[in-house]
């Protein structure tokens, strides 16, 4: 079975080693141009870039899917199937009719909901308790195609942006091996998607990350475990920006106004919510590195009646 791959994220780059490991080796693996990176503005290839040329895969970055030449390529190639894993970019009516069998991406949602390209955020932001990975032929309307096959899993409290990440992927390596012996055997069904029960997960942006305290705990906490890396979660105190890393609700009543300290020890700094407090356990001011709220109490000198805003 003749291969195409395309991703760009660290999730698809994770799915891509994963099905390399079981013998799946793409004849080309398709990815987005290299582009300036951090603080330096270095110019780095992407995970799915850096891991194809570790792994001495046939790799092409490139900014114009619609390009003739590469077109062409692909065609030359006649491969049976695309698996599209986390791309971050449409693929065209043309692009689609190449395959000889199948265009297949992978969304890692339960399809129809969370469409769009952050279901793992969003699925963490509203405290769902369970998710999975969806398999499915490609159209043109993003993630609405026929589903192959799902896997589901629970989510754990303790789970953020990183650990969903990294088990939504191993759950991936063995369902894109299953997929692909369903397509070999002819044995496949193309189930449609119900559109009566689409949600969305749209594009993040930083400033979907400032702390809103007139909101529960928990929807601050899962906000946070949503957010975890980027855009990261933030609040402003004593006019610092300061980014909040780790922090877990409490139940404690207080009659605080949301975003008022009620209370310090070296275990978290506990701030009033529209419902319960939040304990706030690790932090990173703008500027400095990260620190436990031990550290940041010391540095600081905080006190019960501030305000973060």
């Amino acid at each position: 079975m003749k291969i195409v791959y395309f991703g760009s994220s660290q999730f698809s780059s994770k799915v891509l080693e994963g099905i390399v490991r079981e013998g799946i080796k793409p004849v080309l693996v398709v990815t987005v141009p290299d582009k300036p990176q951090g603080r330096g503005l270095k110019v780095l290839p992407n995970p799915v870039k850096e891991l194809s040329l570790r792994l001495h895969l046939e790799v092409e970055s490139i900014s114009n899917l619609n390009n003739s030449d590469f077109l062409g390529r692909l065609k030359a190639l006649s491969c049976d199937l695309f698996l599209v894993v986390s791309y971050g970019r449409i693929l065209s009516a043309s692009l689609l009719s190449i395959p000889n069998k199948l265009p297949l991406a992978l969304h890692p949602s339960l399809l129809p909901r969370y469409r769009g390209p952050a279901p793992i955020q969003w699925v963490l932001i509203k405290g769902e308790k369970e998710t999975g990975i969806s398999i499915f032929k490609v159209t043109p309307k993003v993630d609405s195609g026929p589903i192959i096959l799902q896997k589901r899993m629970s989510i754990e409290n303790k789970d953020d942006y990183f650990s969903l990440s990294e088990k939504l992927a191993n759950l991936s390596i063995p369902a894109v091996c299953e997929a692909i012996e369903q397509i070999e055997s002819n044995t496949y069904k193309l189930i449609p998607q119900d559109e009566s029960k689409v949600s969305y997960a749209p594009k993040l942006k930083k400033e979907d990350g400032r702390i809103n305290w007139s909101s529960s705990a928990v929807t601050i906490n899962n906000l946070i475990k949503g957010l975890k890396g980027w855009p990261g979660t933030y609040t402003f105190y004593r006019g610092i920006r300061v980014k909040i890393l780790e922090a877990e609700p409490n139940s404690t009543e207080t009659n605080s106004s949301p975003g008022f300290i009620v209370d310090l020890d070296k275990e978290g700094i506990y701030v009033a919510t529209l419902e319960g407090v939040l304990k706030i356990k690790k932090l990173k001011p703008e500027g400095k590195k990260e620190m436990s709220t031990n550290s940041f109490i010391c540095g600081y000198r905080p006190k019960v009646g501030e305000q973060f805003e």
